[in-house]
This record gives structure tokens, sequence and C-alpha cells, in this order.
């Protein structure tokens, strides 16, 4: 009895190994959604940068609103998509976007008060 029990759980065992040896499945959804954006939060900015090999600026839609960063790109072969969630209020009226050599640096200023100030200790 003790041996057949044992040699059941050998056979789920490996049935379990065989899953996680297989390689995952490739969807058109998976592929088109990599994950290509870092954000920073550098004080009175937060920074995101993007690489987005072979999509010209043209192609791209950029959106700020008071609480996150957005964009869309679009190339024969990929579609990009990002978004950022900001646990701060953003300012959309100040932001700085550039594009070089196919990567996308974005820089919103927080809105006024929730930047953050150093307090002197008395």
């Amino acid at each position: 009895m003790f041996g057949r029990d044992v040699e059941r759980m050998m056979e789920m065992w490996a049935d379990l190994l065989n899953e996680i040896e297989r390689p995952l499945p490739r969807t058109t959804r998976f592929n088109s959604k990599p994950r290509i954006g870092t954000v920073e939060d550098r004080g009175e900015d937060i920074v995101l940068s993007a690489d987005l090999p072979g999509v010209e600026k043209k192609d791209i839609d950029l959106s700020v609103d008071h609480n996150s960063v957005s964009f869309k790109a679009k190339t024969e072969e990929r579609n990009y998509e990002f978004h950022h969630g900001s646990e701060y209020e953003l300012n959309p009226d100040e932001v700085k976007a550039t594009f070089n050599n196919g990567v996308l640096d974005v820089v919103v200023k927080k809105a006024e008060g929730t930047q953050g100030k150093t307090i002197e200790i008395e």
C-alpha cells in the first residue's frame, strides 16, 4: 500500500515538472505589450523613460492628467502601451517630453503641495 502511494506521488511530481518545463503559449496579447517603461520619483518630478525601437515620434500618443501618464505607439511589428497611475497629483500643464534614438523621456512636475519639502530639525 505504501509503495503504491509513493509511486503515485512520484507520477504526480513528474507530471508537475513536465507542466513547468513546457514553454508558455505565445499569444498576440502577450507579445504586443512588452514591459517597456520605467518610472522614477525625483522629488518635484515624476520621470518616465521608455525604449521604443522602430517607433517614430509621429506615432506616439502621449497623455498626462492629474494622476497618470500614458502613451501608446504602434509599428508594423509591435503595439506599445504604457500607463502609470501616480500616488501624487501631477501638473499636466508642466510636462516635457523628448524622443531621441528610440527613447521616450517624459518629465512631469508634481502639483504644488504634493512635492514634499525638507524640514529643518531644531
